[in-house]
């Protein structure tokens, strides 16, 4: 799920590709310091051409190395490995998601093909890669994955926000921290335990204990407020964060740093917290320890995004350690 771009997140992109895009686009993958790797355009230019390459790889530390896996005969090696029956499945998907985004009525010419227009075989590497970073189901994106060094994890130098199952962890960049008392399990076990699904006044509790607890935060750390605001941001670990990106991304394989924009995190937690624990056990994308967790875990992140107003935050899921 990606959302509209902020005024910050416009700029980098045009600095990015040297220009302002022709037509309307979200973000769609975010790099570990929160920047722009990958957006995802619309069918149409703003002049009504057609565009058939959805997802844009704009990150130049993957641009450069993808260019590297080209110019060594990545794009021919990619062809011959994959399976032609799952790149010809792939190349639909894409083309259907596409689809899916033009309106009924829509009449003249409209984007085709598969991955960056491609109908058959591959094409460019470059727009695989941006599919698979942006959670697409692409067998060409797991084949360069299995190739490709990735780039080193950049210093992360905002707040980072630990959701352990007693207690969740502020992690400053100066290096200190400071603890709120409620984790994942004392969250549930407070104000889940009764009702399946959990009711609504439960959850308003849960959501409200947080923020009395961010209170706390704001006064022995006064320079909290405008770190969590700044443009590094905010980022998630836990053991239960994986879960939470797996539902985002509707899929098992996460990358290491997931952006999660705030409409999604609304989407994630209204599902999880009006589903029954049984219906919620189905999600293949959520393990079974998680099942009453992921609500508490949903109303630690939300609540953070809501009193800051924030249109986006990270989950680490390679920081899934729980400090």
């Amino acid at each position: 799920m990606s959302a509209e771009p902020s005024p910050a997140d416009r700029a980098r992109v045009a600095e990015l590709i040297g220009r302002e895009p022709q037509g309307r686009y979200t973000i769609a993958a975010r790099d570990d310091a929160g920047d722009p790797t990958v957006i995802r355009n619309e069918p149409f230019l703003a002049d009504g051409t057609p565009m058939p390459t959805m997802f844009w790889l704009i990150g130049p530390d993957w641009v450069r190395r993808i260019g590297q896996l080209e110019a060594a005969g990545g794009v021919n090696a990619a062809e011959r490995a994959v399976d032609p029956d799952e790149l010809a499945a792939a190349h639909a998907r894409y083309a259907a998601l596409r689809e899916a985004m033009i309106d009924d009525d829509h009449s003249g010419p409209r984007p085709s093909g598969g991955v960056g227009g491609t109908r058959t075989g591959v094409k460019c590497l470059h727009a695989h890669w941006a599919w698979h970073l942006a959670g697409g189901d692409d067998p060409v994106g797991r084949w360069i994955a299995q190739r490709i060094d990735k780039p080193a994890p950049a210093p992360f130098d905002g707040i980072q926000i630990d959701i352990g199952a007693e207690a969740t962890r502020v992690n400053f960049p100066t290096g200190i921290h400071t603890t709120i008392a409620w984790g994942f399990a004392t969250l549930t076990e407070a104000w889940f335990a009764d009702h399946d699904p959990p009711h609504p006044a439960s959850l308003t509790n849960a959501l409200g204990v947080i923020d009395d607890h961010l209170d706390d935060v704001d006064r022995e750390h006064p320079e909290f407020d405008q770190l969590v605001r700044a443009e590094s941001g905010v980022a998630f670990g836990g053991t239960t964060i994986r879960s939470l990106a797996r539902l985002e991304l509707g899929r098992d394989d996460v990358p290491a740093t997931v952006a999660l924009e705030r409409s999604a995190a609304e989407d994630v937690f209204r599902l999880v917290a009006t589903e029954s624990a049984a219906d919620r056990a189905h999600n293949p994308g959520l393990p079974s320890q998680h099942v009453d967790a992921i609500v508490a875990t949903c109303c630690v992140v939300l609540s953070v995004m809501r009193r800051y107003h924030l249109e986006h935050v990270m989950l680490r899921t390679d920081a899934a350690d729980g400090r």
